[in-house]
Formats: structure tokens, C-alpha cells, sequence
């Protein structure tokens, strides 16, 4: 898709030349590419983070205890 935007001279020069890509346009794709793996990333690690965890502290501190969890 064919578009127009207006990017400062100074980030498309360094996009470019972290991207290794020759061509702007490449240089764009690529750390749009970039930026959306990112987020997901992201996005992932924070749904995990909000997930309560199977165990407590009372219960692994039990289970070091008996030596039934490693540390």
C-alpha cells in the first residue's frame, strides 16, 4: 500500500541504519515489523503477569521446608 508521511530526517536516517536495510521504505516495514512484535510481546508478558500463580508463599515455604521444592 502506497502511502505519505512525514518522517524527521534524523529517525529515518537511524532507523535505517539499525534496520541494515538500504531502501527507506525497507527501513520502514522493518521496524514497523518491529514495533508490532514488540507490543505483542509486551502484551503477552502482561496478561502472564496478571494471572494469579497456582501456588502461595505459605505453600512453597512449606514445601522447602519437607525439601519437596527446590530453590
Amino acid at each position: 500500500m502506497r502511502t505519505t508521511i512525514t518522517i524527521g530526517e534524523d529517525l529515518l536516517r537511524e532507523a535505517r541504519r539499525l534496520s541494515g536495510k538500504d531502501g527507506y521504505s525497507e527501513a520502514i516495514v522493518t521496524s514497523l515489523r518491529d514495533y508490532v512484535d514488540l507490543r505483542k510481546r509486551l502484551a503477552l508478558l502482561e496478561s502472564l503477569f496478571m494471572q494469579k500463580t497456582p501456588h502461595s508463599y505459605r505453600q512453597v515455604k512449606s514445601q522447602r521446608r519437607k525439601r519437596q521444592w527446590s530453590s
